[in-house]
């Protein structure tokens, strides 16, 4: 979607929409409650991303909660295994995705401590990893509402997950690893990126930097395309706001939504084209099993 925001454009945009705060009718409504928020999901991964390259994934349709997951090798560094899972979350906002997530990662890793896969788990340090930020430096705004504009879609597009840097011992044999662990929200998935390596072949400072370069290179190609009512938008603008104000919430709301990746269609998901060079995995939904929350 081109994104020509200038302020003059959205403000007769608002002015010529006439909606009320809330858009939509019930009737809208009720046509859409009988299909699914997310009815199907396809799962993409690329094959190769530069140095990276895809050396299998896993699905089970009955835990289908727990999504997919993709093993990546890296070149030059068969000492390191890379595994990215992807799973539904749901529509929150980055904050309420991370604190949720976070949690649900610690619980994770309590669970393979109990149950014997790992033993010496120590959590050595966790930090916002941010992903490359949108392209908004090369907007040159004419003033300040409109660098308001831009500054809005650009917060709004933003994914700032969290890295966890972790040491424990791989049982049954006891050896010690590294282990870094970073997880993102976005196109109301989890994606969690999890590299580990023997200590002995491989030092911290290497280990970090190849893990950080698989996170920054991997989770932008990765992709969920989600097909069903999501599809449709709901835009809140409040009768007492100014058309500046406005203005802002509607480009900041049309870029959450877009940041869901939701498409009324496969055809319109463009999932054809990409099955040569990706593999996908479809995960498809009722709708009791995913509504609009």
């Amino acid at each position: 979607m081109s994104r020509p925001y200038l302020l003059l454009s959205v403000c007769v945009l608002i002015s010529a929409m006439n909606v009320p705060a809330t858009a939509g009718n019930k009737d809208k409504q009720a046509a859409a409650a009988a299909r699914p928020y997310v009815e199907t999901s396809y799962l993409v991964a690329p094959r190769q991303v530069g140095e990276f390259e895809l050396e299998g994934s896993s699905f089970d349709p009955k835990q289908k909660f727990s999504g997919a997951g993709f093993r990546y090798a890296v070149k030059g560094h068969q000492e390191i295994r890379i595994d990215i899972y992807v799973y539904p979350a749901g529509r929150m906002s980055q904050n309420a995705a991370m604190e949720s997530g976070v949690k649900g990662f610690r619980d994770g890793l309590a669970l393979a401590v109990e149950q014997g896969t790992y033993s010496q788990l120590r959590e050595l340090h966790q930090a916002p990893f941010p992903l490359a930020p949108p392209d908004s430096a090369s907007k040159t705004p004419a003033n300040d509402v409109d660098a308001q504009v831009i500054k809005a879609i650009a917060d709004a597009e933003q994914i700032t997950g969290q890295k966890l840097q972790m040491s424990l011992n791989l049982m049954p044999r006891n050896w010690p690893m590294y282990s870094n662990g970073y997880l993102f929200y976005k196109q109301l998935y989890y994606f969690k990126l999890r590299a580990s390596a023997a200590q002995e072949r491989i030092t911290t400072e290497q280990f970090n930097a190849v893990t950080d370069l698989a996170a920054h290179t991997l989770i932008p190609a990765l992709l969920v395309a989600n097909v069903g009512d999501c599809a449709s938008s709901t835009i809140y603008l409040s009768p007492d706001a100014t058309p500046e104000q406005n203005a802002l919430a509607l480009v900041s709301q049309a870029s959450v939504h877009e940041g869901y990746n939701c498409h009324g269609s496969v055809e319109k998901a463009g999932i054809a084209a990409r099955r040569a060079d990706n593999e996908i995995v479809e995960i498809s939904f009722t709708a009791d099993e995913w509504k609009s929350q």
